[in-house]
Formats: structure tokens, sequence, C-alpha cells
């Protein structure tokens, strides 16, 4: 699995970097293997099976990742983006005892310090320098069977790997158990549509808590044996640019609202090196696609996934597109077409409930028997996006589920109202629906949040200042609210939520 194939290309390329960060830190994958195991020892220590993560993107964090592996620790992504609420959920829930993280990243990302924090800089000063180059030499001399049955009981292909949130139209995230071979097989299907060369050099831009940023950023140069360079700030798009220069980057992987940043900061000779770019987690703006090639000369090919897909479900490949489209499915990922209603599956060009199967998708939601019974169906996993196939290709046409996609985010919407209506319903008894939260498209982030609220002229600057004092993240926080009479009501009693929808698009485009 995952340690085993990193092994084996370690011992294969162990003179060759592999992890490189703006900083200018960089680790050949025999010190990265080094670095791991030694690191891993301490690890092993730590209070609790589950362990949370707070690192950037860098090589300092991908270490703390690599090494909970060896370790045998299960890794909780945690979003540092995220509300203290939302944070202390996802630890209260995975029994979080232990959050390894950088006192250097805290500092500087103003988060506060907590009493379970261990910080990998205290943990360096730990190791002497006879330690390093014992372990050291023991990586480069042991064979790769030996090092690989010292870890096997951390390896196998059912044992989680990772535990990622994710939050749909539910009030609280969910989350994801990825195991191993959800892992591995993200990771092969990536090696058959990347063709990977020798050569070729991630831009990893995508933090570790995004299961693209772990599986593609992380483990698919570990395993395949190419090259990544990490930078902590998606969204420092000039700096990006010269990076992408300055360490020759082939291989670019982002979302529709960073693709937009660059296109505007970069220059053709930045990317002379880049021969592909894949966009996800958000639909990819035509505008964007085309301004992106007549500009700097790379295409962007769109994909599709979700976390519990463990990334991609399909995704155009080079030789083979349809620009519009999310592309085709990944080799032995299964999906199909259904009725919403029947689950019947529909023919090619019907729009219908898009189910998924294969090796990479999860098995179920961490504790959460009555979700996971809910998210399947025949062993299918319900994605709960609208979409079709026409000629092989899929296009994804709705949601279906109550959530938003900015700049490249899952945005849930039911949390939102909950916070609006405590808000709105401070000075009034009655049980009227106070409000109701629609996402539309937006040209630059992707989509944006409307409000309807029973209220004559909603002050935004004030009722986002509340939402503040409720720990409502910023990028959660509506772009609009709109005075209404009433809430337009379906007559099974719950909110018209697409007649809403209309009102705010022929408003607001």
């Amino acid at each position: 699995m995952i340690l085993e194939s990193f092994i084996k290309t370690a011992k294969k390329n162990f003179n060759k970097i592999v992890l490189e960060d703006s900083t200018g830190m960089s680790l050949t994958f025999g010190q990265t293997l080094t670095a791991s195991i030694l690191l891993s020892k301490q690890i092993r220590n730590f209070d609790g099976e589950n362990i949370a993560l707070l690192f950037p993107a860098s090589v300092g964090g991908a270490l703390a990742y690599i090494a909970a592996a060896f370790a045998g620790k299960v890794p909780v992504g945690l979003n540092f983006l995220a509300g203290k609420e939302e944070q202390d959920w996802v630890m209260d829930i995975c029994d979080i005892r232990t959050i390894f993280t950088s006192r250097r990243f805290i500092h500087k990302a103003e988060i506060p310090e907590d009493s379970r924090m261990i910080f990998i800089e205290d943990l360096e000063d730990k190791t002497s320098k006879l330690q390093k180059i014992f372990t050291y030499l023991s990586c480069k001399i042991k064979s790769r069977h030996f090092l690989i049955q010292e870890f096997k009981e951390h390896d196998a292909p059912d044992k989680t790997a990772i535990i990622l949130f994710t939050s749909g139209s539910e009030s609280r995230p969910k989350g994801v158990p990825l195991t191993n071979n959800n892992i591995y097989a993200s990771v092969q299907n990536y090696s058959i549509v990347f063709e990977p060369t020798t050569e070729d050099k991630v831009l990893g831009i995508l933090p570790f808590f995004h299961v693209f940023g772990y599986v593609a950023c992380l483990w698919m140069p570990l395993i395949i044996g190419i090259g990544v360079v990490f930078h902590p700030n998606p969204t420092d798009y000039e700096r990006i640019g010269k990076i992408v220069q300055k360490y020759r980057a082939t291989m670019l992987l982002g979302t529709s609202t960073l693709y937009r940043g660059f296109m505007k900061r970069w220059k053709r000779e930045q990317v002379s090196n880049v021969r592909l770019a894949f966009a996800g987690a958000e639909k990819l703006n035509e505008n964007v696609r085309k301004k992106f090639h007549e500009k700097l000369g790379v295409n962007i090919f769109e994909g599709y996934g979700v976390t519990e897909s463990c990334s991609c479900i399909t995704v155009n490949y080079p030789h083979d597109f349809c620009h519009g489209s999310v592309g085709k499915p990944l080799p032995n990922v299964q999906c199909k077409i259904v009725d919403p209603e029947t689950y019947e599956e529909l023919q090619s060009g019907e729009e219908g409930l898009i189910l998924v199967k294969g090796p990479n998708v999860m098995s179920e939601y961490y504790k959460s028997p009555e979700l996971t019974s809910q998210a399947f169906h025949d062993g299918f996993y319900i994605t709960g996006d609208i979409g079709k196939f026409d000629k092989g290709f899929m296009y994804i046409t709705d949601r279906l589920k109550r959530f938003a996609k900015i700049g490249g985010e899952s945005i849930p919407l039911s949390p939102i109202e909950d916070k609006l209506s405590h808000i709105l319903d401070e000075n009034t008894d009655d049980e009227k629906i106070k409000c109701a939260v629609v996402n539309i498209p937006h040209t630059q982030k992707g989509e944006q949040l409307i409000v309807f609220v029973i209220e004559k002229n909603p002050d935004k600057l004030s009722i986002n200042k509340k939402l503040d004092d409720l720990d409502l993240p910023k990028l959660s926080q509506p772009d609009h609210y709109v005075s209404i009479d009433a809430i337009p009501i379906l007559t099974t009693g719950k909110v018209d939520y697409k007649r809403i929808k209309k009102m705010a698009i022929e408003k607001f485009t």
C-alpha cells in the first residue's frame, strides 16, 4: 500500500529531491524517508489514536503527515480556516487529545495556543545528530523488504490513513475516513491520467486538510517518484508565479478561482515548463479557461470529485477531453446516472442523480451509521449532485445538496440559516421562517450567497458583525441581503428554494 510504495520509490530515487517549499527547504527521497521514520518514533508516544494535524502546505507539514502514517496514528486534517465551533466539533467527535502543529505557523496565523498542542520545533531538538546519521544510513543500507516489513502493520489496505471532514447540507461536518487502499487506488489512477515523467514537479498549494492537497500534492509524488514544491498561501498569486518559474513546476492543481488569480498576475515565461493544469472543487469558469490559455498557452482540464471519493471521480484526459464537461470516469470507477426518486438508471443524455462506486470510495462516515445508511444505495455512494453523460463525458448540471462552492471550499447553507435565524429571532417570538439562503453563480469566486430576510432595510455590516460574534467564518457570510415580505413556502411546509434562487438570479445576474 502507500508506505510500501513510498519505501520502494524512496530506495530507487534515494538522492533525488522530492519535497521543496517556498522557504528554500528541500529534501531528497532518502532524507524524507529518514526524517519521517525519526519523527514517527516520537509521534508514536502521542496521546490518542487520532491526532489532529495543523500545518500549512510545506515541507514540515508534509513530514508530519508522512510520519503519522509510519507511527500508525490516524491524522485528522484540521481546517484552520474554519470557525472555532467547527474545529471543536471535529476534535470532540474524534476524541482528539493531541494537536500536532508548528509554533511558527500558529503564531503567524494568529491561532490561539491549546494545552493539547505539541510543536514540531520542540521535537526536532530531541533528536540527536547521531540518531539522524544512524537512521539515514539504516534507510540507505537496509533492503526495502526489511523496511517494508518493519512498518507493515500500519500499511494494511483497510487501515484508516486519514480522517478528513466535509460539510454538506447538514449542520455538522461529516468525517470521511479514507483508507490506505483508497489513497493507493487514487494515486494509481492519477499516474494513468498524468502520465508522469521523471522531471515532473507538482505545484502544492492546496492545504493538506483538502483531499486533493493530501492525495495529489502529498502522496502522489512520494509514490510515483516525482517532485512537489509547496507554498502555504494559494491566493499569493504573484509570488506563486515566481515559484512556478524558479522551481520549474510542470503540473498545476487548483480551482477556477485560483486560476483566475493566476491568469491576472502570471506571465507566459513563468509557465514555460508547465505541461498540465487541472481544475476541480468548483465549476471551471469557461471565460477563465479560455483567457488562461490565450495569455499563458496552457490548457486547463476539469475534473470532478468529492472528499468521499478520495478526490477524483471523473477527469478530462489531456489526450481525450471535452471542455465544459468534467471528463470521463477514472479506471475502476463506476459512475451511473439515476432517477433521484426511483434510483432507476437513466439513459445517456438524461439528467439525474450521480452515483459512484470504486476502490477509491469511502466505506462509511466516521461514527455516523445513520448518515452512512443514507449515503449509499446498492453499494454506490450518492454524491448528491445532478448530472448527465453525453458521448461518454459527464456534465454536472445542478447540485442536490444545499451547499455552495466558494473559492473551492464547500460552504453548507443550513448552518448559516440557523445562525441568521438566531439573530433575527432576538426581537420576536413568532415562529415564522425569517430567512432563506441560496447560492447563485459569481464570476470571480464561483458562487455567492444571497439571503432573503423578513426585515426592512437589512444592514449587511451589522448582521455580518453579529455572525462574527456567533463564530461564522468570513467565507460563509452572505454577500447580499434582500428584504422580503414572506419566505415562499411549498405545500409540504418546506421553503421553496427553487423559487427563491430564481428571484436571486433575476436580481443579481
